[in-house]
Parts: structure tokens; sequence; C-alpha cells
């Protein structure tokens, strides 16, 4: 087998790896964005969406207000 297709049959694992790290990454950022904006807002707004103060961060994860 010719070199360059032994090169072009490994597995490619670096790029996989590399990739999973960045989307990782990624989540956390819109995470913690997500959390920044709900922060930012004010009473009236978050009880108007139905979010209180201290649901931001259930929220901000799971994307969903808990059920009483």
């Amino acid at each position: 087998m010719p070199e360059i297709d032994v090169v072009l049959a490994r597995p490619r694992t670096r790029p996989s790896r590399l990739m999973a790290v960045t989307a990782w990454l990624a989540h956390g950022w819109h995470l913690r964005h997500g959390r920044r904006r709900l922060e930012a807002m004010p009473g009236f707004m978050l009880k108007d969406i139905g979010i209180s103060r201290c649901a931001i961060d259930h929220v901000a994860t799971r994307g969903e207000a808990r059920r009483r």
C-alpha cells in the first residue's frame, strides 16, 4: 500500500476531539450568555415570562421553567 493510502486510512481521532472540545466550549459560552441576559432583565419582565430570579440557573441550563 502506498504511503499516502496508509495516512488516509488512519482513523481521524484528533480532529473529532478538537471539534468536540470546540463544541463543548461553544455550548458553555451560550449557557453563560443566556444566563447573563436573563440576569440583566428587570424583575417585572422575568415575572411576565414566568421566571423567578432563583430559577434563572435552571432556565439557562435546561431551557424551561420548573413546573409547580
